[in-house]
């Protein structure tokens, strides 16, 4: 209602001041009762311009070069209509008040379009972004509980991939709990210079240490961990795409799996305090080759669990925002005006924002005694669909017709739903409402060993591994006690 009020009074403004302008703001010769006369007709003109090409309906979110044609348009059908009633079926000066002059007809339009689009411009400007956490139809969950600012501080932590999505919103997290020395690791020079300098800046007195090094190193990760003596592990580095692993299953069990593996058996020689591998919830049941890395890594982890080291795994869904989500992407084709590419209607996943994933996982590292897989409620599924179209909504356009959706298929690797395992025969309550511990029976030690050996023979194939080579390795999981 509110919009539709200031488009009247541009349209209003937009006639009168076409009369100001075009007579030297000198009362025209038929007078000012024939021009106000005229308003009426004009207006409703106006009007039907902006309803013909629906112009109305365009929230000032969406509003953009692209979209000046639309107002072009309506402002052309507007003076059109005008200069057909001057010429064509009102050519009298009797009639003035349904007619008029051409030239004011120009001005009017020009300064309706000019009007019109400045005042959604205004408008967009005072809106405020679409936030990640809009879309989650719920609640965020809480971040930064006593119990984590307490479990950390004081503490030397190492995050591991700390330039992505997830181990950089560890870093933040964590460094707001006052840690003794934050140690960021990971491969990218430039992700990891970006996270330094946001924490520098943001705490310029904080004990940060920045590591370009590759966690799968042994030697160079046993200096760093006999050097550092670091009270947490948060292990976070991981190849995440499951499309793209599904091109590259040997470097997901080598860096996935295997480097995990080196990371744990390191950590526990220095004596760390807490190892948290960041797992997913593609470990449930996987068929993809990230999938069964994660879960082989969740075996390698868990293997080594009792001593002085307490090793525990954190499994979760999709992060929404993350750099390997389909939300900047979508974001990227709406701003196109499409088509956004949903691959399948049917295709759903469980969703949480960056922050309160990374403060769960915190929250969890807290808990551990050794050997917990957790797994987070993270609420109930969305489809791909239903986010695609709310995300088109949010920005003041209609699916499927403003922003078409196309379907192009499940990629390879991928599956329709996933899974959390939630329900009581398969996971423990803890003490925190959305934190569980999943009932999911340990490999033996011998078991373990084979499997290690066998994924150790199996790295060496390189670019000749297969995903299906990967898969037979977890075959029969679940005939070990």
């Amino acid at each position: 209602m509110t919009r539709a009020l200031a488009d009247s009074a541009v349209l209003v403004a937009a006639y009168v001041a076409a009369f100001l302008l075009r007579f030297d703001f000198a009362e025209p010769r038929w007078g000012w009762g024939a021009v106000l006369c005229g308003l009426a007709p004009a207006f409703a003109l106006g009007w039907a311009g902006l309803l013909l090409f629906r112009c109305q309906r365009l929230s000032p979110r969406a509003i953009s070069l692209r979209n000046l044609p639309r107002f072009l348009y309506a402002a052309a059908f507007t003076v059109l209509c005008q200069l057909a009633l001057r010429y064509v079926l009102f050519p009298e000066d009797g009639h003035i008040c349904l007619r008029p002059t051409a030239g004011v007809a120009i001005i009017a339009g020009i300064l309706e379009i000019a009007g019109l689009l400045a005042l959604r411009y205004v408008r967009r400007i005072q809106l405020r972004p679409i936030e990640v956490a809009d879309l989650l139809g719920r609640g965020e969950n809480e971040v930064g509980t006593p119990a984590v600012r307490e479990g950390f501080r004081g503490k030397t932590v190492l995050i591991t991939g700390a330039g992505g999505s997830i181990g950089g919103e560890l870093a933040r997290q964590v460094l707001s709990a006052g840690p003794r020395r934050l140690i960021l690791d990971d491969l990218s020079e430039a992700a990891l210079y970006r996270i330094h300098l946001e924490l520098s800046e943001r705490e310029p007195g904080a004990d940060l240490a920045p590591v370009v090094a590759d966690c799968g190193d042994r030697d160079l990760m046993r200096e760093l961990l006999a050097r550092e003596r670091p009270d947490f592990v948060l292990h976070a580095a991981a190849y995440k795409h499951v499309p793209m692993m599904e091109a590259n299953p040997c470097e997901a069990l080598r860096n996935n799996a295997l480097g995990t593996r080196t990371l744990a058996e390191e950590a526990k020689a220095a004596g760390v305090g807490t190892f948290v591998l960041i797992s997913t919830d593609k470990a449930i049941r996987p068929i993809s080759a990230m999938g069964v890395s994660k879960r082989l890594a969740e075996i390698f982890v868990r293997d080594l669990a009792g001593g002085d080291t307490r090793f525990c795994a954190v499994r979760f869904g999709n992060v929404l925002g993350s750099s390997g989500s389909v939300v900047p992407r979508f974001r990227e084709q709406i701003a196109r005006g499409g088509p956004v590419t949903v691959t399948d209607p049917r295709m759903e996943r469980y969703f949480m924002t960056i922050a309160e994933a990374s403060g769960l996982v915190l929250q969890a590292a807290t808990f551990a005694k050794g050997g917990e897989i957790f797994v987070l409620d993270m609420g109930k599924p969305m489809t791909i669909q239903a986010l695609a179209e709310t995300m088109i909504r949010l920005s003041g356009l209609r699916p499927g017709k403003d922003i078409p959706i196309i379907h192009t298929g499940a990629r390879p690797g991928e599956k329709l739903t996933e899974e959390l395992g939630l329900a009581a025969a398969h996971a423990t309550r803890t003490e925190h409402a959305r934190i569980f511990v999943g009932r999911i029976p340990q490999w033996p030690p011998e078991a373990v060993a084979a499997l290690l050996e066998t994924c150790r023979t199996l790295s060496r194939k390189g670019l000749a591994l297969t995903v299906a080579d990967l898969r037979r390795l977890l075959a029969n999981e679940g005939t070990h006690a």
